[in-house]
């Protein structure tokens, strides 16, 4: 078993999905396993959000993607701005990326912003 930190940092020109103000941004992270969702805080009208929360996960063998997903907070139905999965295969030899990652649109020809992120792994001595 393993320990996997992800620290969500901030976001920069993230697509507005609202019509009449800016989006209210915030990130749900999971692995393969959706039961361990976790989720940052919504920031309100912003396309550059800061968020700075970190999020600790049981990492198991064999879940080597971490799922990010980007939203716009609404009252009735929260918009996705986008989904980013980052294959943490690397990360198990490095143990620690500090990266950029560009939030594709849903058919992936454009950008719908970019999100920064601390991913820290360590393996657990038991």
């Amino acid at each position: 078993m393993a320990q996997l930190q992800v620290t969500v940092i901030e976001g920069r020109n993230l697509k507005k999905k609202d019509l009449f103000s800016e989006s209210d941004p915030f990130v749900r992270i999971y692995l393969d396993d959706k039961k361990q969702k976790q989720k940052t805080k919504a920031k309100q009208n912003t396309k550059n959000p800061q968020w700075n929360e970190t999020f600790v996960f049981n990492h198991l063998e064999g879940q080597d993607i971490l799922h990010v997903d980007v939203y716009d907070e609404d009252t009735i139905i929260d918009d996705k701005i986008g989904s980013i999965r980052i294959d943490l295969r690397d990360l198990y030899h490095k143990g620690h990326i500090d990266n950029w990652y560009n939030v594709p649109s849903k058919f992936g020809r454009s950008s719908n912003g970019e999100i920064h992120l601390i991913l820290d792994y360590q393996r657990l001595k038991i």
